[in-house]
């Protein structure tokens, strides 16, 4: 086990802002979203700043709303290729930035390339503690799965950047005092990528007060403009992490048993080419007539969506993927009574047979077959949806969440 120098900084001042550093804040993905519930709640028990490399206005009102402050680096970040082509004069932008930001901080948080290494250096300058929360290896680095389902010149582009910069990646997590990760699959990955076997799960939260079951009455505007269909809800951001074609393979399978069936696709982000390539294998499949696309969703329209959907469908294959095995969609699905069927590289949240069903996404029969035992079978459905919702308000508490990030905090 690689860990980062003796002795360990002393314990953070709680007097003094928990700087906590991420890539960006352009979209809104599921780490993104983690990071938020964590900072607001961890900044109601001390003071935190949230430092990125730039942020959207979503994210910039959601933080503003919560109280908690947000500071933006500027200039180019990792979704630009300008920000790749001259990544060792970024990265010395953001250590200056983070360095001098760092000052009156009593600790440090990173999550997400480069910031770990970032943290490092201004750990380093300031004695102060580094905490890691490392939802995955960075999968542009170490996913050979995801890497491998881009097209040829990307692949090309991915591996000469591994090869200049992957030992930056893999420095700062081996600095860091203390590691944090998503679960038992992810600290299984770090161990074999980073060298680390010390990584402390936090799991993640789930709001259930948000994310419920919501009344007939309350839904019917929705029920109005999508039908009452049996429904099928997929989330996705077009990468391939998503797999978004097999939900679409798995759908029209249970489609043949389910006629009837729709399927509702939202986004968190806009991807038009990608868009038209799946809606294209729904029209070589046959379903493209019955596929209604959502687009992005409001944050305060999901446990809507998932409350008038009669089964989630998660799709995505890699077990090194924090996205994969962690899932917020699945548990906010859950949460909302809505059972699932989701890939089966973890059983952290859905209890086969019990609140939805494993499976394996790349057999879109079986995966269908499931899909159309949910759809045809409404009572059924409901009696899944209550258990996962059972479970996840027993096991998926934000607090708890925030509970092991502040003791992450404190040297030992």
């Amino acid at each position: 086990m690689l860990r980062r120098r003796d002795p360990a900084p002393a314990v953070a001042d709680a007097r003094k802002p928990v700087l906590w550093l991420h890539s960006h804040f352009m979209l809104p993905l599921g780490g993104t979203k983690f990071i938020f519930e964590v900072t607001r709640r961890l900044a109601e028990r001390r003071p935190v700043e949230v430092m990125v490399e730039g942020a959207s206005p979503l994210w910039r009102e959601r933080y503003g709303d919560a109280g908690v402050p947000l500071r933006e680096i500027g200039g180019p970040n990792s979704t630009s290729m300008a920000y790749w082509a001259a990544f060792p004069a970024f990265l010395a932008r953001d250590r200056r930035a983070v360095t001098q930001a760092a000052a009156g901080a009593s600790a440090l948080v990173s999550s997400f390339f480069p910031m770990p290494d970032v943290a490092a250096h201004a750990a380093r300058t300031h004695g102060l503690r580094h905490v890691s929360l490392c939802f995955e290896p960075f999968p542009f680095f170490h996913d050979a799965e995801v890497i491998g389902m881009y097209p040829k010149p990307k692949q090309a582009l991915l591996a000469f950047l591994r090869t200049a910069y992957g030992r930056v990646d893999t420095r700062g997590i081996q600095a860091a005092d203390a590691l944090l990760t998503l679960n038992e699959a992810t600290s299984t990955q770090l161990r074999l990528t980073y060298g680390r076997d010390d990584a402390e799960c936090t799991y993640a939260g789930v709001d259930t007060e948000f994310f419920r079951p919501y009344a007939p009455d309350e839904v019917g505007d929705l029920r109005a403009r999508l039908g009452d269909a049996p429904r099928v809800v997929h989330s996705t951001d077009f990468s391939p992490i998503k797999r978004t074609d097999l939900a679409i393979d798995a759908f029209a399978v249970a489609a043949r048993t389910v006629p009837g069936a729709r399927l509702a696709i939202t986004t968190t982000r806009e991807d038009p080419p990608e868009l038209e390539r799946m809606m294209a294998r729904a029209r070589s499949l046959g379903v493209a007539d019955q596929i209604d696309y959502l687009g992005f969703l409001p944050f305060v329209d999901l446990p809507r969506v998932y409350s008038v959907a009669d089964v989630l469908l998660q799709t995505g294959t890699s077990a090194v993927s924090g996205a994969t095995t962690m899932s917020l969609p699945v548990k906010e699905a859950l949460a909302c009574g809505t059972p699932v069927v989701r890939s089966g590289v973890t059983g952290e949240d859905v209890e086969d047979g019990v609140s939805g069903y494993l499976v394996d996404p790349t057999d879109s029969e079986t995966t269908g077959a499931r899909l159309a035992a949910v759809l045809g079978d409404r009572a059924r459905a409901h009696e899944m949806g209550e258990a996962g919702r059972q479970r996840i308000a027993r096991t998926y508490n934000w607090d708890r969440v925030v509970d092991v990030v502040e003791r992450s905090l404190e040297a030992r």
